[in-house]
């Protein structure tokens, strides 16, 4: 589902399994992702692959982790980056932002997420990944449609 944030910027909420989906129909550029890390199997590359090089390839120009193992996350899509660059024959990773944010507020992640960082495109949008299963990313679906942003 597409939001509109009180920036004005358009977020797409999607999980794993819709965001093609979601992004196919809605015509936007992925420039700055929320992946979620909670448990540590979600802090891998290859629980995330299919969905990184799905971004990489639509013009995703920041990820940004969350969770109790969002350091080894964004430490593991770093490393996917250097490993994509020599696949490819590119040195995308140099444009490529990744933080990480395990010790944060949810009102806090988010402030920086729809508010400190760059789209990168004139159709450019913000993705939320989450998987409405796992109570923290319940917790930020939640605390970005009560505070953030309204459906567009």
């Amino acid at each position: 589902m597409i939001y509109k944030c009180s920036n004005g910027r358009r977020l797409i909420i999607a999980t794993k399994e819709s965001l093609v989906s979601a992004l196919d129909k809605s015509g936007l550029v992925p420039c700055v992702v929320l992946l979620t890390a909670w448990q540590v199997e979600r802090a891998s590359v290859s629980f995330w692959e299919p969905s990184i090089r799905f971004l990489l390839e639509n013009r995703c120009s920041y990820f940004a982790c969350v969770g109790n193992y969002s350091e080894r996350l964004h430490d593991a899509i770093d490393e996917f980056l250097y490993q994509y660059d020599e696949e490819i024959g590119s040195q995308l990773s140099r444009d490529i932002v990744t933080t990480y944010h395990n010790n944060e507020s949810t009102e806090d992640v988010i402030a920086y997420f729809v508010h400190g960082t760059e789209l990168r495109s004139a159709n450019g949008c913000l993705v939320a990944i989450l998987d409405d299963s796992l109570l923290e990313d319940q917790g930020i679906m939640n605390f970005i449609k009560t505070h953030e942003a309204q459906p567009a």
